[in-house]
């Protein structure tokens, strides 16, 4: 804090005391104010707590010069007549001598100085660090990307040129398909128009016989009353005419689905995993890696009996007995809700890569929900009621259907047209394990079927490749699966309604551990699962209208 004080004589200065503004016997100066003071002051000062340990001493001119206005010193915001002084470090922020009396008593202080220093010290420190650490990682990046890209231009021109002359050869096919079925809808037009020629040339001959014997009649000439005209019926014109129907043109098979598949796609193998692999690369996995801990738990609108994770830490919660789905965040507020009318309950949902939701229905309809929340109807699915629905790998729509007397099965739907590509019904030792409504994942080429009693891994032709039942588990009561999620390692979470807990299986269907306890988490009667693998929670639905979220891998 600077002396302030008005001239009184050219040659004379008078002091200001930095505490009470006072100009009489300003004589002491304290060094952890950087302020000068009277002697009222001097004597009331160290009796301020906040004060108690300031050294006091006589204001001279090299206690001045050591101790006095800081060079970095400006004006103070909230009182413009004093200058900073001082730093809060519990408030983080300069002040003056009021400043640190009215507000900042009993706080950590520093002198401006040397919170100057130390903050400079640590942007010295950043700046270093960004000169000799971060710059040279990111000038290899650089140097990295441009390598990269340099290698790969090449393969990326000729691809783009492979796909350009895919699209010059699909234009050429559908031009020479289109006009070879306009050319026989000309040659329709034409056809009819040799008929009509030949039926003219017929009226003519007829009117000429009409008025040769009209003629003959008007003479009265006996001599020709042995004229015998042609037979009506040899003169209707001996011709086929073509049957007028009404043409329509009706596409061939699945053509969207068939060009969509001709042109293919484009495969970044360093990248993502191969398609025809698991939905995530393999990584070894330890079960060491298991540490239970219960994140948060909140109340739910509806009973969770299917959740999916919908990124920036929020998951879709279902009840199949509502037709109303909500959004929760992981502190359980409603971040958005859908209503899908007439749908008496909702059983699963999946998210596509556009951001699209494939939502099926107890009203025996597959939905789907636009990015801006718009509902239409994909798939009609009567007599079956759907429940869960997943994707494969190119993103085909895969629906559990339910039906009488147990025919049960998966039927593939394109997720363009909704047209039904495939059904899969469960053969040899599995089909005996289909007996109920079931949910579905999918795993890189096969599936993973849930039904009350068993978990059920089928190739894409419904082969079964393993069975799990839940005895090696050693539970208390019979294993009721319910739903289930596949997480980074590409194991297996299935809930376990009757255990009140989570049974955790690898890929090969054999059980790792029993995860998410009731003791652990209080885990009631567990229904919808998911994983959130970009934040490494698990949420699990409970069947009291409980959401509960944990992590399960350390």
């Amino acid at each position: 804090m600077s002396d302030n004080g008005a001239t009184a004589f050219p040659t004379q200065l008078a002091l200001t005391c930095g505490f009470c503004s006072g100009t009489v016997d300003v004589k002491w100066f304290c060094k952890s104010c950087a302020a000068s003071m009277c002697n009222t002051c001097k004597t009331s000062h160290p009796g301020i707590p906040a004060f108690k340990n300031h050294i006091i001493v006589p204001r001279t001119n090299d206690v001045i010069r050591l101790y006095g206005p800081s060079k970095i010193a400006k004006q103070c915001s909230i009182h413009p007549e004093k200058e900073i002084s001082t730093y809060c470090k519990d408030c983080e922020e300069p002040c003056c001598v009021t400043c640190l009396v009215k507000k900042h008593q009993q706080h950590k202080m520093l002198s401006i100085e040397d919170a100057y220093l130390s903050a400079e010290k640590r942007l010295n420190d950043n700046v270093m660090k960004l000169e000799k650490e971060v710059m040279p990682t990111l000038d290899k990046m650089a140097d990295k990307s441009k390598k990269d890209q340099s290698e790969k231009t090449d393969k990326i021109t000729a691809i783009k040129e492979e796909v350009n002359n895919f699209r010059k050869e699909m234009k050429q096919v559908v031009d020479e398909s289109c006009d070879n079925l306009l050319e026989k809808l000309d040659q329709n037009d034409i056809e009819f128009d040799n008929v009509i020629t030949k039926i003219d040339a017929q009226k003519r001959t007829c009117l000429e016989l009409i008025k040769e014997i009209e003629g003959i009649i008007q003479k009265g000439d006996l001599s020709m009353i042995k004229f015998s005209p042609p037979s009506p019926r040899t003169l209707i014109p001996e011709i086929h005419t073509p049957k007028l129907t009404i043409p329509v043109f009706t596409p061939g098979r699945d053509i969207l689905t068939i060009i969509r598949d001709r042109v293919g796609a484009i495969e970044w193998t360093d990248r993502r995993p191969d398609p025809n692999l698991l939905p995530y690369p393999i990584t070894k996995f330890d079960p060491s890696l298991i540490n239970i801990n219960k994140v948060t738990s909140f109340n739910s609108k509806i009973v969770a009996t299917s959740i999916t994770t919908a990124g920036n830490d929020t998951a879709w919660v279902m009840d199949d007995a509502s037709a109303t789905m909500y959004l929760y965040d992981s502190g359980g507020k409603v971040v958005r809700s859908i209503t899908v009318q007439g749908s008496n309950g909702i059983n699963g949902m999946v998210i596509t890569r556009s951001g699209e939701m494939i939502v099926t229905c107890n009203d025996r309809k597959v939905i789907r929900v636009s990015v801006s929340g718009e509902v239409s109807t994909l798939i009609d699915t009567s007599p079956y009621r759907p429940y869960d629905v997943c994707l494969t790998n190119n993103e085909d729509v895969v629906v559990c259907m339910g039906g009488q007397n147990k025919d049960n099965h998966i039927a593939v739907y394109s997720p363009d047209t909704g047209k039904k590509l495939r059904e899969i019904r469960i053969d040899g030792k599995g089909k005996q394990q289909i007996t109920d409504h079931y949910y579905v994942s999918s795993y890189g080429k096969d599936l993973c079927v849930v039904n009350d009693m068993h978990v059920v891994c089928v190739d894409e032709r419904g082969a079964v490749k393993w069975v799990y039942d839940g005895k090696k588990a050693k539970v208390t009561k019979s294993f009721n699966p319910y739903e289930i999620s596949v997480d980074k390692y590409n194991n297996l979470l299935v809930t376990d309604m009757n255990n009140n807990c989570i049974h955790y299986i690898d890929r090969e269907g054999r059980l790792i551990q029993i995860i998410l306890t009731q003791e652990q988490t209080g885990l009631t009667c567990p229904m919808g699962i998911c994983v959130d693998d970009k934040t490494g929670q698990v949420w699990v639905g409970n069947e009291r209208n409980n959401v509960v979220i944990c992590k399960y891998i350390s």
